[in-house]
């Protein structure tokens, strides 16, 4: 009896222990589950830092390429300016002495007509 005591006793002490043993192993493996999930979590947000990164990376870069088209462009705009301000200046000086030339050419044009005139009155005299 006293050993059906005891026996009884173990039995229940066992259930107990099985019992606890199996609360603390569900625990565990929730816990295991959640770190794994958290972990997951992090993972795929480190992905999307990482593809952020990149395409903001890639933005970066196009900005500078077009930066760097938009300075040769101004460069080239700036030469054609210098050209087109020398052809003007070429020009400018083109229609200076053309006017000093029809200047002179009126000028040269009232002279014969008033030596024609002159010579004309005295003929006639």
């Amino acid at each position: 009896m006293v050993l059906s005591i005891i026996l009884g006793v173990l039995v229940v002490l066992l259930a107990i222990a099985y019992a606890y043993q199996l609360r603390v192993t569900k625990k565990q493996s929730e816990e295991s589950a959640d770190l794994l999930r958290d972990y997951q979590r992090r993972l795929d947000e480190q992905q999307r830092l990482f593809d952020d990164y990149q395409r903001l990376e890639k933005q970066f870069n196009s900005v500078g390429q077009g930066y760097e088209k938009a300075l040769l462009a101004f460069d080239k705009l700036e030469e054609e300016k210098q050209t087109l301000n020398q052809v003007k200046e070429a020009l400018l000086k083109q229609v200076q002495d053309l006017q000093q030339v029809n200047g002179q050419l009126q000028a040269e044009l009232q002279q014969a007509k008033s030596t024609k005139n002159t010579a004309g009155e005295t003929t006639l005299r």
